[in-house]
């Protein structure tokens, strides 16, 4: 019967866009067109409760695909994103970066997991938020409602474009940042520094280098620091989560690992200072001796992992009777 529904819900909505269900899933996947002419793919996972809220997960850094498929059936590279949608509480929401995957060879082989060229041209943190922005405004056509609640849960990059998404989306209820940047990345490179560099002045100082070279040719998506392109670095060291956190009408849901070494715990607690200073409604979860993926250094798991999102999905639900 589900099968049935979904495939009626694809034809219901073919001539607006193309669709397919996800197997294996409760999700269908669309593709539309934005603003720039981009095609834009997202999976949703339609709620049989009525007016359920929608729960929008984005990913981390990278281009790897939110969903892979094969013919025994597909899986998703976010944590959780396929059991959440199956518990049927929420209308969930992914999508794509656009351009995403990675290159392959003449064997069609991944190559040491680069990101395509045309990923590299068009990635910037604007333009990864046209794309959610997108996404959202078309799911709340194939919803048929709009939901009361929408909830963006972010991790690492993912959480600093949800503080974007709220801020320039009143709709937007409640954020839940997992392990993101509090103001620009360029800030956790300057803390790393101090925290693991003996002589921290040529530290800091060789972080600034880095940053006059990408403010040299900010545009450039063949030139590489830290891993990526510096028009990817020159868009986000103009993001400021806390910032934008501040502006945001959402309440807000702050966790991360006291031992994070991919984005400094510092760094996230300037979230919690600027927001509780200003009377926002912020919870904040600090894990003791966990690392970014939110598991205990000394017996990291999965159980660490998923224990902490149901706690944060718990703050959720609990918030909407206060």
């Amino acid at each position: 019967m589900l099968r049935v529904a979904v495939f009626i819900m694809c034809f219901f909505y073919i001539s607006n866009a193309s669709c397919e269900t996800i197997k294996g899933t409760s999700f269908s996947e669309y593709t539309i067109q934005d603003k720039a002419g981009r095609n834009i793919t997202y999976y949703l996972s339609k709620s049989n409760t009525k007016g359920a809220p929608l729960l929008l997960m984005i990913q981390g850094s990278g281009c790897d695909r939110v969903f892979n498929k094969s013919p025994e059936g597909a899986y998703s590279t976010i944590f959780n994103l396929v059991s959440v949608a199956s518990e049927d509480r929420f209308s969930v929401l992914a999508v794509e970066k656009p351009f995403s995957g990675v290159r392959q060879n003449s064997e069609g082989n991944a190559v040491e997991s680069t990101c395509t060229t045309d990923f590299h041209q068009d990635f910037t943190a604007v333009t990864w938020v046209a794309a959610l922005n997108a996404a959202i405004k078309d799911a709340k056509v194939k919803l048929n409602y709009t939901p009361a609640q929408i909830l963006i849960f972010g991790h690492s990059e993912g959480a600093g474009i949800a503080s974007k998404v709220a801020v320039e989306n009143s709709l937007v209820t409640h954020v839940i940042a997992s392990g993101g940047s509090g103001i620009s990345q360029m800030f956790d490179f300057v803390a790393f520094a101090y925290q693991n560099c003996f002589d921290r002045s040529a530290c800091v100082d060789q972080a600034y280098r880095e940053l006059d070279n990408i403010n040299l040719d900010p545009q450039s998506s063949t030139k590489f620091a830290w891993g990526h392109p510096y028009k990817r670095w020159s868009s986000f060291f103009r993001l400021d989560p806390a910032e934008n956190l501040l502006k945001a009408k959402a309440k807000v849901y702050l966790m991360f690992g006291t031992s994070d070494t991919a984005t400094p715990a510092l760094s996230q607690e300037i979230i919690a200072v600027k927001l509780k200073s200003a009377g926002k409604d912020i919870t904040v979860r600090r894990i003791p001796d966990a690392n970014h993926m939110l598991q205990h250094s000394n017996f990291s798991n999965l159980d660490d992992l998923t224990r902490e999102y149901n706690l944060a999905f718990d703050w959720f639900w609990n918030s909407l009777s206060h």
